[in-house]
């Protein structure tokens, strides 16, 4: 049954995320409204965990510190990233999104929802899942190479980076915590920072 609904969670992200890049449906409602079902479905489906392998502190501590580091890093990269038309063109779209909706709703459902929600499924759910199946660190890759694929349904480069950066420190702080408190705490940091402070190259660009 966990299994089925792992599989119906990752073809739901693959078909809505298409529409979405084709600008068939808005991308803040769908997104939030498609992580929230998501995180619901893990949470009926599996039996989520903060941290089974440190404490409560140390998972929020180091999921905090690499949030910091995580957003430092991508301010740098989009710096440099930016300096490409083709590319900062795409990490402009991204920042533009925030336009179809308020900023501080935005700020606050993606924060309340769909970080959360997001780890839920992929961190918790998914990783779970195969880690019982096959290993911790087979879990892992496996998590991060299915995420990074689904990803790939966006059609964003940026996005997909993102993922394919965030995802693997994301999952290797689960994988390491053994709960989500670490993942979330490292997500919901950087979000927020990359919603309040984005990278000067793409916050420049976007008209307001």
């Amino acid at each position: 049954m966990v299994g089925v609904a792992i599989v119906l969670g990752m073809l739901a992200q693959v078909v809505v995320w298409r529409l979405v890049a084709r600008d068939r449906l808005p991308f803040w409602p769908v997104t939030v409204g498609t992580f929230a079902v998501l995180g619901l479905a893990s949470i009926l489906a599996g039996d989520p965990s903060c941290c089974r392998d440190v404490s409560a502190a140390a998972a929020a501590g180091a999921g905090a510190a690499s949030g910091l580091l995580l957003y430092g890093a991508t301010r740098l990269v989009v710096g440099a990233a930016s300096r490409n038309a083709a590319l900062g063109a795409r990490v402009v779209e991204i920042y533009r999104r925030s336009d179809e909706v308020r900023f501080a709703t935005a700020l606050a459902v993606t924060l309340a929802v769909a970080v959360p929600s997001e780890e839920l499924f992929w961190r918790d759910l998914v990783l779970s899942e195969l880690t019982a199946s096959t290993s911790v660190a087979m879990g892992a890759l496996a998590t991060w190479t299915a995420a990074v694929v689904v990803s790939v349904a966006w059609g964003s480069l940026a996005l997909f980076a993102g993922t394919v950066v965030g995802g693997a420190l994301w999952t290797g702080l689960a994988a390491w915590s053994g709960g989500v408190l670490a993942p979330i705490a490292s997500h919901l940091l950087w979000t927020g920072m990359m919603f309040v402070w984005p990278p000067r190259a793409a916050r420049d660009k976007v008209p307001r």
